[in-house]
């Protein structure tokens, strides 16, 4: 813990450094700050830093939400993250609210030296993390596992994500793998669409969900034109709508597209616009992510769920009834 004395001093002293110009913003090193921690162990030791939305979801789920002393600005989910004071993100942190949290680790998304530089300088444990892809997104977690001392409730968690991976991969096996396009809305006055490309975690998504991706190549989140849409043929197209927008932005989403008619999602009207923010938040929820492209890309599963979820609560409200009749007493005999 910082000393209540000195607090005042090193707020000012870190806030003045952090204007000052860098010279460099190289890629963080995995392994910066990694010296053993000063003796103290346990759950209650910790305070966490989450500066990133899939790190808080997954340090909650590891039963690890009450050690978070500092979240993200965009990490409010679960609704108890809400609670948790606001520290920016990785690009735009908040020094003075950081220092007042009085943090051991904090853990970051990020190839950004500074940011890593700026949060060392407050004598605070560092760990940045990748999960640009599925693989690494396993990785991230066994590494908060193992830097809270918590790598059984990290095998947990990964052990659950994979059941309801492979549920979804059993739901479409056998299925056609339509080429689907996962893409962003596109910005106002631009003809330019950011789209999921080869690699991503939402294109590990994809496969999961039953389709294959209709962008051809590798990379991140590349920018295409609807010239290169038109030549890519996708048979479904999903957007992602998720971040908040004019009332008319579906009926704007839904004209935009309507102009590639020679795009056979088009033609077939299998352009979905879908909300969900868990879609590109790589995290705990990815099996219910694929549950959602893979209902929205076959659309006869969600029928069938559907049509088995209401099988069941029938089956639930008959063996219920059951029971009261076998548990109720038996009539007197009329004399």
């Amino acid at each position: 813990m910082l000393d209540p004395r000195i607090r005042p001093v090193l707020c000012a002293v870190v806030l003045a450094a952090a204007t000052l110009p860098t010279a460099c913003d190289d890629a963080a090193d995995p392994s910066a700050g990694t010296d053993p921690a000063d003796g103290k162990s346990g759950a209650e030791s910790l305070r966490l830093l989450s500066l990133a939305p899939n790190l808080t979801e997954s340090l909650f789920a590891m039963g690890l939400g009450e050690s978070i002393v500092g979240r993200s600005t965009y990490g409010t989910y679960p609704p108890e993250a809400r609670a948790i004071p606001a520290v920016g993100d990785t690009m735009h942190l908040n020094l003075e609210r950081i220092i007042r949290a009085e943090p051991t680790h904090a853990f970051l998304l990020t190839r950004r030296g500074k940011s890593v530089r700026r949060l060392e300088g407050l004598g605070i444990r560092v760990v940045p993390v990748q999960a640009d892809r599925m693989d690494q997104l396993r990785e991230a977690i066994r590494t908060l596992g193992a830097e809270t001392g918590r790598p059984d409730a990290a095998r947990a968690l990964l052990a659950r994500m994979e059941a309801d991976l492979a549920a979804v991969r059993r739901r479409v096996a056998g299925l056609p793998r339509p080429p689907t396009l996962f893409a962003f809305p596109m910005t106002v006055g631009s003809s330019r669409i950011m789209v999921a490309g080869r690699g991503t975690f939402v294109d590990d998504l994809l496969r999961s969900a039953g389709a294959q991706n209709a962008y051809p190549d590798r990379a991140d989140w590349p920018t295409i034109s609807p010239a290169q849409v038109v030549e890519m043929q996708p048979e479904v197209v999903i957007i992602n709508a998720a971040t908040p927008g004019p009332a008319d932005r579906k009926d704007a989403i839904r004209r935009a597209w309507g102009e590639l008619a020679s795009v056979p999602a088009v033609r077939a009207e299998r352009v979905y616009i879908l909300e969900a923010k868990y879609l590109t938040i790589p995290g705990p929820r990815v099996g219910q992510a694929a549950r959602l492209l893979a209902e929205t890309i076959h659309p006869g599963l969600a029928t069938s769920r559907a049509a088995g979820l209401r099988t069941r609560r029938a089956q639930r409200e008959s063996a219920a009834g059951l029971r009261t009749r076998r548990a109720s007493p038996p009539r007197e005999a009329a004399p």
